[in-house]
């Protein structure tokens, strides 16, 4: 398996310190640790990561900012969005600015790893209970079951490559 360098890019110290652990324990390289969206974008012009794992609400540069900046400099390396907002609008805002997925922090971090891997090798990730409401949203009907029941990443990916099959030509919005 192929070992992937990243940055982490959170304002909060401890939860950055916690997730470069994490990464590091399951073998992936942290290889710059951002406390501003700032930090974030002259990190991966230097250092070009693989991922950036990038907070949204940050000082200096917030992380939709910051991500626009990453992409444009660095469009080979990847973002992956963690952040407090499970908002759709923030989201579609992330994803138009080059977001390569998208995670919310109400979630356990011990999927980050699997996560990050899936962004470096092109996958999209988007948080279950969101892409539930997106889906309930453009079928037009309130979620019947909690996107909680999918602990493994690999559902998410399924039901990510179920949806793509089922997409029709006017729902190319979406990733």
């Amino acid at each position: 398996m192929p070992v992937f360098r990243v940055i982490v890019a959170e304002d909060n110290a401890p939860l950055r310190i916690g997730l470069g652990k994490i990464l590091e324990r399951d073998g992936l390289e942290v290889i710059g640790s951002a406390k501003n969206g700032r930090e974030a974008v002259d990190m991966t012009i230097a250092l070009k990561p693989d991922v950036v794992v990038l907070n949204i609400q940050m000082p200096r540069m917030d992380g939709l900012t910051a991500l626009s900046a990453i992409h444009t400099a660095e469009p080979a390396t990847k973002v992956l969005m963690y952040t407090g907002f499970s908002t759709q609008a923030h989201l579609m805002e992330a994803i138009a600015n080059g977001a390569s997925g998208y995670l919310v922090k109400d979630r356990s971090p011990i999927n980050i790893p699997d996560a990050v891997r899936a962004v470096a090798m092109g996958e999209m990730i988007v948080d279950l209970n969101l892409l539930q409401e997106i889906l309930a949203t453009i079928r037009g009907k309130r979620p019947t079951e909690s996107a909680d029941k999918y602990k493994d990443p690999s559902d998410l990916n399924q039901l990510l490559r179920d949806y793509r099959k089922s997409m029709r030509a006017d729902d190319s919005f979406l990733p």
